[in-house]
């Protein structure tokens, strides 16, 4: 049930990893169906250098398959990167999307305060489209993106009895025209069996929603792809 993927970029390297291989698939395919975010993670925020890196990111956000700047934002929970160095290449970043016009892809753990704060200093009005993924904070948090505007992203940890219990709790309370479902494969498995997860794992975390929000799940997949189809503009 899974037409369109979106990989992840997480470093430079990774970006250009994953444009290289969107562009591979459309060579040989004919499809243009695999898309790429061009990004640094928080956790390899210490590898930014404003200059290079910058440049760099732009270059590759030019390519007609890269659809959003990310996966970047702010994670203080595990600091592989310093919260200060998080912050810097987080703002730049920002200010990337805010330049080009494009779609933020944002990662935040138990950061929010640190990380609406920088998404205030671009101002409200200049923000691109915005969906923080792979959520996994609370209700008040997820509240507040909602009314900011953004989306949010929910992975298999809905699925998970006891780790996805608050988030289902919560979902009820989310319109789902601000829902979108995903993977963040290969982590956050919830097959038995795997620890792994795989993109067609997505018509697992929708029928989970469908059921915990009581819609059927062919509104929760028509809903929450077009919600994607939107935000990446990955319509053609």
């Amino acid at each position: 049930g899974v037409t369109k993927l979106v990989l992840t970029g997480t470093s430079i390297q990774g970006s250009e990893e994953c444009l290289g291989l969107c562009q591979t698939w459309f060579e040989e395919t004919g499809a243009k169906n695999l898309y790429a975010t061009v990004g640094v993670h928080p956790h390899d925020a210490k590898t930014w250098n404003d200059e290079q890196s910058n440049a760099q990111m732009k270059k590759m956000l030019s390519h007609p398959l890269a659809v959003a700047v990310g996966e970047c934002g702010l994670d203080f929970n595990r600091n592989f990167s310093t919260p200060e160095d998080q912050i810097h290449a987080f703002r730049e970043q920002v200010k990337l999307a805010v330049e080009l016009n494009m779609p933020l892809f944002v990662h935040e753990r138990e950061a929010h305060n640190e990380l609406v704060k920088v998404l205030d200093e671009a101002g409200a009005g200049s923000l691109p489209p915005i969906v923080v993924h792979c959520f996994t904070g609370t209700k008040v948090e997820a509240m507040e993106y909602i009314q900011r505007g953004y989306y949010i992203g929910f992975t298999g940890t809905i699925c998970k009895k006891e780790r996805g219990a608050p988030l289902r709790e919560m979902l009820p309370s989310i319109p789902l025209e601000r829902i979108m479902v995903e993977t963040d494969a290969p982590f956050m498995g919830f097959k038995k069996g795997r620890k792994s997860s795989e993109p067609a794992d997505c018509i697992g975390v929708a029928r989970k929603l469908a059921e915990t929000v009581d819609m059927t799940f062919s509104t929760v997949c028509e809903k929450t792809t077009t919600n994607a189809v939107d935000l990446f503009k990955i319509n053609d």
